[in-house]
């Protein structure tokens, strides 16, 4: 309800309180308590107070007896101000001053009178927000947004606003998204990173008897490798069973959900190969190698502690110790097998001994550093990406649709044991919703999510990339390039590119003194190596920071009264270097 016009309370005010009334003014005023229900707010001048007991009068004449909250600030007699009614039972109203929802501005008031809707809280930052956000506040558009803000009840009127506004479908999943996006704290690869920390730990907790466990490890294997290409399995010297080709199998059988390719920057192959040159492209320089183990291979994987305790446990699991595939003739762990070879054969063994393994054996495997580090390995080869597979859309598209695959895979494996509200269930429904969400985005917006793997080391990175699918970008148009990183030793670095055909404008911004110095110095290889890919570069460095919002300065940049149109690309990296 909203009652206003506060100029007519002076001469309510004079009124004695008790003061007999003619009996339609009784009526009006009993009709008046009604309407006040929970949650409305109205407007009135404070005629008497004591204690919790106050009388209001309003701009038609009337008194109101009311009762105060517990909490409500003292009130001066004669102030005038909102109220919002907590109940009203009995004809007896329990109020409290209200000072939020942009009650000071009476055009907020007026509109939702105009549009026939309650003046509540909700309601009153709902047009509030619509203003904020330069939208039409008429009757049918402030119906049009109650709707959607009366079927979200859950959701933050704002959030719901500012989706509506750029044309987001808008649940909780979604909207908890968005705010994810607003808060910075949208990061797949830390949601990845919070999977791959929880899925060891899920396995290890887990209190069913061993043949369960083992099928449950058999079954989320399967789902992580699915797609990989079989790798071949060493048998035992003088093994005489036969090895399948692939140990691992996927017993959940589930239908993917189709989502629409979520495309990498549609600006030919000169530019993905200056993005990824950008960004680090493995042919760029080398690092030196440390070992002569490859990437995936046990000796790059595991340290030396982690790989004697590890070894520890895995000659407690079955017959491990004497496959000479796994074990060496003087006992050590076979350091050339790969992740995915040695995950193979721990999971043959379980399978194979399942009837005479103890549960706290089973769990202790699962618990140690280095079958995580062995799982980590596997999530990432399916997961992250080289810079270089950035000229490759489809890399893109495929790894939106394995990940979001895998995802509703492992959710029904979490559902069909009564996991469904454990951490990795949330984890699985935190990656699937950000996956939603970009593809929501992807309808409008060129804009992916991209983990990176960067060369020679455990280096992993987010890749944002924006265009407007509205205004195209003309041939040979200017393309606009933002790349944030975090990285260990530099710090925050900032990259701005401004590219229009071969002519190259970049500028790098570094929050600490000592990284502006170093890479200034070291300036000359990267223009070097864009001048013999054909670019013609101007390159500058400044030691500032900035700060990019993602929803005000990439979402909005489009929309009337957000600056000049333009396409924008992000490129933000969470870099240990």
């Amino acid at each position: 309800m909203q009652i206003s016009y506060v100029g007519q309370y002076n001469k309510n005010a004079g009124q004695a309180v008790g003061t007999p009334v003619p009996s339609t003014a009784v009526s009006s005023l009993t009709a008046s308590i009604k309407e006040l229900a929970p949650g409305s707010i109205f407007e009135g001048n404070v005629s008497y107070v004591k204690g919790a007991n106050v009388i209001l009068s309003l701009e038609n004449g009337q008194n109101i007896h009311a009762r105060l909250d517990s909490h409500a600030p003292k009130l001066v007699q004669g102030q005038s101000m909102f109220f919002q009614v907590k109940a009203n039972e009995g004809g007896t109203v329990s109020i409290r001053p209200y000072m939020g929802g942009g009650t000071a501005n009476p055009t907020l008031m007026r509109a939702l009178d105009a549009a026939g809707l309650p003046a509540n809280e909700r309601n009153l930052e709902m047009v509030n927000s619509m203003m904020k956000e330069q939208m039409p506040i008429h009757a049918e558009a402030l119906l049009d947004m109650h709707r959607a803000v009366a079927a979200n009840d859950s959701v933050n009127v704002n959030t719901i606003v500012q989706m509506t506004r750029l044309e987001i479908p808008v649940t909780p999943q979604l909207a908890a998204q968005f705010e994810n996006y607003q808060n910075d704290t949208h990061m797949l690869l830390g949601q990845m990173n919070d999977f791959m920390e929880q899925l060891p730990q899920f396995l290890e907790t887990q209190t069913a008897d061993v043949p369960h466990l083992v099928q449950m490890n058999t079954e989320l294997l399967g789902i992580l490798t699915e797609g990989l290409e079989p790798e071949p399995v060493i048998p035992a010297q003088g093994q005489t069973e036969d090895l399948p080709a692939t140990i691992i199998k996927n017993g959940a059988e589930v239908q993917s959900t189709q989502l629409p390719p979520l495309d990498a920057v549609e600006t030919g192959e000169s530019t993905g190969i200056f993005l990824s040159e950008i960004a680090g492209d493995e042919t760029a320089v080398q690092q030196p190698q440390t070992n002569a183990y490859m990437p995936d291979q046990i000796g790059a994987i595991l340290d030396t502690q982690s790989e004697e305790e590890f070894s520890d446990v895995l000659r407690m699991i079955g017959n491990l110790a004497e496959n000479e595939a796994v074990f060496d003739e003087d006992g050590a762990l076979n350091r050339n097998l790969t992740a995915r070879q040695l995950l193979e054969f721990i999971d043959h063994e379980l399978v194979l001994q399942q009837d005479s393994l103890e549960p706290d054996d089973v769990k202790e495997l699962f618990s140690q550093k280095g079958y995580r580090n062995l799982l980590n390995h596997v999530m990432e080869e399916q997961w992250l990406i080289q810079p270089q597979d950035l000229k490759t859309k489809d890399k893109i598209s495929e790894l939106y649709e394995r990940l979001n695959r895998q995802m509703e895979q492992i959710d029904k494996v979490l559902k069909a044991t009564g996991n469904e509200q454990s951490p990795l269930a949330r984890s699985t429904e935190q990656i699937r919703g950000n996956v939603e969400f970009m593809n929501e985005v992807n309808q409008i917006y060129n804009y992916v999510q991209i983990p990176l793997k960067l060369n020679g080391q455990n280096a992993n990175g987010d890749l944002y990339v924006y265009t407007n699918k509205r205004k195209p970008r003309e041939e040979n148009g200017e393309l606009s390039a933002f790349l944030h990183l975090d990285m260990e030793h530099l710090g925050s670095t900032d990259v701005f590119v401004k590219m229009k055909g071969k002519a190259v404008d970049t500028n790098f911004s570094f929050a600490d003194d000592a990284s502006f110095e170093l890479v200034q110095k070291y300036l000359p290889i990267l223009d070097a190596k864009l001048t013999a890919l054909g670019y013609n570069t101007t390159i500058t460095v400044s030691n500032e920071s900035k700060k990019v919002d993602f929803v005000e300065d990439f979402l909005k940049k489009d929309l009337p009264g957000a600056g000049n149109a333009g396409v924008v690309h992000r490129y933000s990296f969470d870099v240990r270097a």
